[in-house]
């Protein structure tokens, strides 16, 4: 549209509850992503092998599957669909396409996620999001109540075949026992990928890599695309309901949301480890489906805790200086969320320090907190002098071309 030109969110206009949120969030991603860094953990899963024995390193485990596993990815993508909706507010008072706008600013990150996962690592979250994100678009105009409805049923699909699928691998495994286990020889697959990924070159990493991760990764996205765009209409609902842009007005229905979050997300967390450490037995064939959906809902559930903690911390006037120092990490959360995968790449694959398979669980956690630390001050020294960070200000220069 001639004559109109739209700019990004300055940085006066940002709300700096999300951006605390969105730091918080690239702490918990790092510190569940720190052990598929650090190890295969895919296939230790599968396998059932463990590298690190030991009650410390079985504690840490289980500290991050309690406080982390499951919980900040859901609230990395609650935030995403939340932006969509102040995308869309923001483009929409200009009188130009959303769809357009959020159209390029997809194709960017969906450009980033295949070098990401195909080249780099196969943890990553922005092919899911950039796919996802497009089909978030078909709601953009839709009311609160249908975009409610629409979460609850895809929300409900993937926990059904979540359990479902997990019901049949666990059946097929039991039924089947020594016919099956040739079709999955996963702990062969351990010893090779600390082999490859603690001594190989980048060529011999990479084709490890696509012929033994992405293959098995990539079936994953039925799963992980619906459940990614479910959080998304989350996110969508609560912008659309008005509730981070006046949350004095809902600040009731915000404590709603922490108390019930916090009394369910501890019961379903504890049932889950109580099956976990098999204090309590099911049959076989509902163990590992027991497990894998109640992970899913409780990890749901306690990112929506941890939601609303900060958001009604950030609303009293020490709490909210204290936490401030993670808001310059959530402006710049794409910059930081690669530059973890760039580092701890250089600190445990072959081309690197060549950790890879050395680090044991507790130190994983140590490394983690350094890691931030670091972000913490680069971002802050970073968005002192800069308006976007590095990879940000590109991405929105991609976005706007031309507008």
């Amino acid at each position: 549209m001639e004559g109109v030109r739209v700019h990004p969110t300055q940085q006066e206009e940002r709300i700096i509850t999300l951006d605390v949120i969105r730091g918080f969030a690239l702490l918990g991603i790092l510190l569940v992503n720190m052990q598929f860094f650090v190890a295969p953990k895919l296939f230790l899963m599968l396998s059932g092998v463990t590298l690190f024995e030991g009650a410390i390193s079985n504690t840490a485990d289980w500290l991050i599957t309690i406080f982390a596993t499951g919980k900040f990815f859901t609230t990395f993508s609650f935030l995403f669909g939340l932006g969509f909706f102040l995308f869309m507010e923001r483009v929409s008072a200009k009188g130009l396409s959303v769809g357009r706008l959020y159209s390029r600013r997809l194709s960017f990150l969906l450009m980033l996620g295949l070098i990401h996962i195909f080249i780099f690592w196969s943890g990553d979250i922005l092919l899911n999001y950039a796919i996802a994100g497009f089909l978030l678009l078909l709601f953009r105009k839709s009311s609160i109540e249908k975009i409610r409805k629409w979460a609850i049923g895809i929300f409900s699909v993937v926990v059904f075949l979540t359990g479902f699928f997990t019901f049949l691998s666990s059946l097929m495994e039991n039924v089947l026992g020594e016919e099956y286990a040739p079709m999955n020889d996963w702990a062969s697959l351990v010893e090779q990928s600390v082999i490859v990924f603690q001594n190989g070159n980048f060529s011999e990493i990479l084709a490890f890599r696509l012929t033994e991760e992405i293959p098995l990764i990539l079936p994953n996205f039925i799963i992980t695309i619906p459940m990614v765009l479910f959080i998304f209409l989350i996110g969508l609902y609560v912008g659309k309901k008005g509730v981070l842009m006046n949350i004095s007005g809902h600040l009731g229905w915000i404590r709603k949301v922490w108390k019930k979050s916090f009394i369910y997300g501890a019961v379903l967390t504890f049932v889950y480890v109580i099956l976990k450490a098999e204090l309590f037995i099911v049959p076989f064939y509902l163990h590992e489906a027991s497990l894998e959906v109640l992970s899913l809902i409780s990890g749901l559930v306690v990112s929506f805790f941890y939601i609303s903690s900060i958001t009604l911390l950030c609303q009293q006037r020490q709490w909210k200086v204290r936490l401030k120092f993670l808001a310059p990490v959530g402006q710049m959360a794409l910059t930081n969320y690669l530059l973890q995968t760039v580092i701890c790449l250089m600190l445990f694959y072959g081309y690197g320090l060549g950790l890879y398979g050395k680090v044991a669980p507790e130190v994983g956690i140590l490394i983690t907190f350094v890691i931030f630390t670091a972000q913490v001050f680069l971002s802050k020294f970073w968005m002192a002098r800069y308006k976007y960070g590095p990879l940000e200000h590109v991405w929105r220069a991609f976005t706007y071309k031309g507008v």
